[in-house]
């Protein structure tokens, strides 16, 4: 899922959520302690902050979560082995153009 699919899904979400608990974007703004134009444009799906989502989603109840999910577990797999090679390099002074004793 992109970016832009995501703001669109949460602008819909929060839409609703809104409506369906009769609360107006001004009761709203008041509850979250945000300007009624930042209800209006994240309803939108334009431009806002993640805090600001946040504030949204629980001035109307709610609790926003976040989870990140794995794409390709040979992915991290691939880093993790990357990054030992880089601490290794490092240690070898290889990166510095120097050798290092210990």
């Amino acid at each position: 899922m992109d970016f832009q699919n995501a703001v669109s899904r949460m602008a819909s979400l929060l839409k609703q959520i809104r409506r369906d608990r009769a609360v107006s974007q001004l009761q709203l703004a008041d509850q979250a302690g945000v300007n009624p134009s930042v209800v209006n444009r994240a309803e939108r799906g334009e431009d806002a902050r993640l805090s600001t989502w946040a504030k949204l989603f629980e001035g109307l109840g709610y609790r926003l979560l976040f989870d990140a999910t794995e794409l390709c577990e040979e992915a991290g797999d691939l880093l993790s082995e990357e990054a030992e090679q880089r601490r290794e390099r490092r240690r070898e002074g290889l990166c510095a153009g120097k050798r290092r004793f210990y």
